[in-house]
Parts: structure tokens; C-alpha cells; sequence
């Protein structure tokens, strides 16, 4: 059957991390390992009323990045083997297809389509004692950023700028956590750097990260990142890349909490010349009902030397999103966004626009 061709990769990996996960623990087993299965389909329809050709990639989007056509956004399959004291190994397997498994690997140095089943594959170690530490160690999703790769996660359906072009979505490498305090837990990461499961300089990045919760109803993350990037088909030359990424949410009352994300990178290069970019991004929701919720976003997005975009410019985003949950696990979202640049950098009916309306359905469904 030809048409069963495109899922076999994917069904491969499936049943290579099925087996390895072994037996479900018994429900009676004492201190046993458990092994978890979760996922989700998102898919989204999508139209700019700028009216590009039918099918036309927006810019300035991560992942809801088709117009005018019903898409795949994301197939995503995880496996989580958790550690006990008397097991203290554990591994986590995120499989993933669509859209968005192809555009997160999109730069990947070992080939785009190689790891793009594999959103993650990293094995745990867990040490007891008086200050237990974690250590994870494979591929795995960055720490940075207040927004993830799943839609459902977040507060809105479409990820931001700050998202898309400030921070990475990946590493390969290891990471050590261990709580510092009551409230405060602590990161080391030692990978190879933005987005590449195989290295493209033989150079490695290093990151930090404390993680402050001094309530249940608060937090705030610092994040730093540095190394050397590029040198690679990617990015021709080598930048020393240092990245600080600040994350604070708050929940002012049961109904309604914010959030802020703050990010600033430099990147200089040996030879001379480079650059920074920053953006700042606020975040409010409003649970509305215990099915409905209505979410805000606003952002901008400086990229004064054209390191991210491509194009020296100013980027700024206004969203608004409307949400309504179903029995079973779906979600469905419709989403108006305004993106507005500095220069030509959407498509519209002339070709090409600096300013960019969007409204978005988006519908998932988690088991």
C-alpha cells in the first residue's frame, strides 16, 4: 500500500521506545518505575487578510504558518519512564510529525529530516540524599522562553516573536538540576549548542538556569545561555552568542494571572562586526468559565542588524485569543493576530506588506 509509506519511520521509532519502556508497573508494586503514554493532535485553518496566494507561508509565525489551506500542525506521541529511589534511571521519548516537526529542524546541521521524529530522547538519572540532583542527558527541549512547542501549553494558540526568533527550540547535551533551597532550584547545561542534535562547529554552549517560586502562585526564571553558533551550512561564519532570557508569571486572583518574557542576545565575531537582538512580551488570561477563557499577548521584537529576521527592523505583535475546552481533551481556539514590521516582510496581494492580520481556528485534541 503506497500510501502507508510516510507513516513508517514514525511507527519504527514508536515501537523502538515501546520496547525499551518495558512492562506498565503493576498498580501494587512498591517504589516501582511507572511508564507514562500521552499525546495530541493540532490541527488549524488559518487566513490573512492581506491575501497572499492560496497556501502561502506567512512569515513572522513559528509553526500556523500555511494560508488559506486545513493543516497539520503537530502529531506528537510521549513516553516517559519516571525514577524511583530504588530506580533511579528513567528516559523520556517525545515522537512528533506535521508541520511543525519539519520547520523545528529546519536548520538542523544533521540534516533536516533526520531527528525530525524525535523532538526528544534524553535518559534520567536521579540521585537521593540530602541534595538530590537530576541529570538528563540526550535531546531535549530548550529551557528558555515562556511558550512551548505545544500549542495546548500555552495561552494562546500561535507562538510569539520572542518564541520564534529570539531563543532556541532544542539541544543536544546534558543538564544537572537540583533544588538550591525551598524555592529555589537550580540548572547546568553543557549541549552543543541552538538547534543542532549534531554538532556544526566542534564548539559547545553553556547554560543557567535558577528557577525562584516563592508561592504557588508565583514565579520568576533567569536563563543564560553562551557559546560559539554557526560556522555550518546554517550560518557561514561563527558568533559568539551570549543569551539572557527572563520569565516572571503571577496569578492575581484564581481567575486571572499575567506573565512577562524579556530577552537580550549579543553576538560578536572574532573577525569583527555582529550584532544584538531583544523583545519583550506580556501575557494576561482570563478563565472566564470553567470550559472558556479569553488570552492577550503583545509584543515587540528589536533586530536592529537583521541576525534573526534577516532584515534590520522592529517587530510588533498584538493577540487576542478565545478559548473553549471540550470532554475528552479537545481544545478549540480562535485567534485574531496583528503582526506589524519594519519593513516589506509579509506576503500580501501586492507582493509584499508590512503590516499582517491573521485569524486562526485551531483545534487539539490530548490523550
Amino acid at each position: 500500500m503506497p500510501h502507508a509509506m510516510p507513516v513508517r519511520p514514525f511507527a519504527r521509532a514508536l515501537a523502538a521506545v515501546v520496547a525499551l519502556a518495558g512492562p506498565l508497573a503493576c498498580a501494587g508494586a512498591e517504589d516501582a518505575p511507572t511508564t507514562t503514554v500521552t499525546g495530541l493532535v493540532d490541527v488549524y485553518t488559518q487566513a490573512s487578510l492581506s491575501h497572499p496566494a492560496s497556501g502561502a507561508l506567512l512569515t513572522g509565525r513559528s509553526f500556523d504558518v500555511r494560508h488559506s489551506s486545513f493543516a497539520l500542525s503537530l502529531a506528537e506521541l510521549n513516553i516517559t519512564r519516571s525514577t524511583t529511589a530504588s530506580s533511579p534511571f528513567g528516559f523520556t521519548a517525545t515522537l512528533t510529525a506535521g508541520k511543525t516537526a519539519d520547520l523545528v529542524h529546519a536548520t538542523e546541521p544533521g540534516g533536516a529530516t533526520n531527528y525530525k521524529l524525535i523532538q526528544q530522547l534524553y535518559g534520567t538519572w536521579t540521585g537521593g540524599g540530602a541534595h538530590p540532583v537530576t541529570i538528563d542527558a540526550g535531546k531535549y527541549v530548550t529551557m528558555m522562553g515562556l511558550e512551548v512547542i505545544e500549542s495546548p501549553l500555552n495561552d494562546n494558540y500561535s507562538r510569539g516573536l520572542l518564541f520564534n526568533y529570539a531563543i532556541p527550540f532544542y539541544h543536544m547535551g546534558i543538564r544537572a538540576t537540583t533544588p538550591l533551597s525551598s524555592a529555589l532550584t537550580g540548572q547546568l547545561h553543557l549541549v552543543n549548542g541552538w538547534n543542532n542534535a549534531e554538532d556544526d562547529n566542534g564548539g559547545k554552549s553553556l547554560g543557567l538556569q535558577l528557577n525562584y517560586k516563592p508561592t504557588a502562585a508565583s514565579n520568576v526564571i533567569f536563563n543564560w545561555m553562551g557559546g560559539t553558533e554557526g560556522a555550518g551550512a546554517a550560518l557561514p561564519y561563527a558568533l559568539d552568542v551570549q543569551l539572557v532570557d527572563l520569565v516572571a508569571t503571577m496569578a492575581l486572583t484564581p481567575k486571572l494571572k499575567v506573565g512577562a518574557n524579556f530577552d537580550y542576545a549579543s553576538a560578536t565575531r572574532s573577525a569583527g562586526g555582529g550584532g544584538h537582538w531583544n523583545g519583550l512580551a506580556l501575557y494576561g488570561r482570563y478563565q472566564a468559565c470553567d470550559t472558556c477563557a479569553v488570552a492577550a499577548r503583545f509584543e515587540g521584537f528589536d533586530d536592529s542588524e537583521g541576525l534573526r529576521t534577516g532584515t534590520p527592523q522592529t517587530l510588533h505583535s498584538s493577540t487576542l485569543t478565545l478559548e473553549q475546552a471540550q470532554k475528552g481533551g479537545g481544545l478549540t481556539r480562535l485567534e485574531y493576530r496583528y503582526d506589524h514590521a519594519g519593513s516589506a516582510f509579509f506576503p500580501s496581494a501586492a507582493g509584499t506588506s508590512g503590516k499582517q492580520h491573521t485569524i486562526t481556528i485551531g483545534q487539539t485534541v490530548k490523550f
